[in-house]
């Protein structure tokens, strides 16, 4: 192979690379700048109205869990919730139906 040849393949596999990041970039970019945004910016601290968002869990279900303490708040009236306090207390679930069957077979 001639060295003009063999620098045409180069010059295409170098545009070709750089196409290929491009659109690599664009397609990872929004993602990347959302994790950040999220995690430099945000407080740890929650409204009730964004710790439900948060949990993913029905706002009824938030709202007693959070009464009867399974999930911390902090405050008075208006409460706050800490998100690593969230993250730990639905990891500690393991399923209330379940336990609410083994209260009723104790009583």
């Amino acid at each position: 192979m001639d060295d003009a040849h063999q620098r045409g393949i180069d010059d295409a596999l170098a545009v070709l690379a750089e196409q290929i990041a491009e659109r690599l970039a664009d397609r990872v970019a929004p993602r990347i700048a959302e994790i950040v945004s999220q995690s430099t910016s945000a407080s740890p601290w929650l409204s009730t109205r964004e710790a439900i968002v948060y949990s993913g869990l029905p706002e009824g279900t938030f709202r007693k869990l959070a009464s009867c303490g399974r999930i911390p708040s902090h405050g008075g009236r208006a409460k706050l919730f800490y998100r690593p306090e969230i993250d730990q207390a639905l990891l500690g679930f393991t399923g209330l139906a379940s336990e609410t069957r083994e209260l009723r077979s104790v009583q």
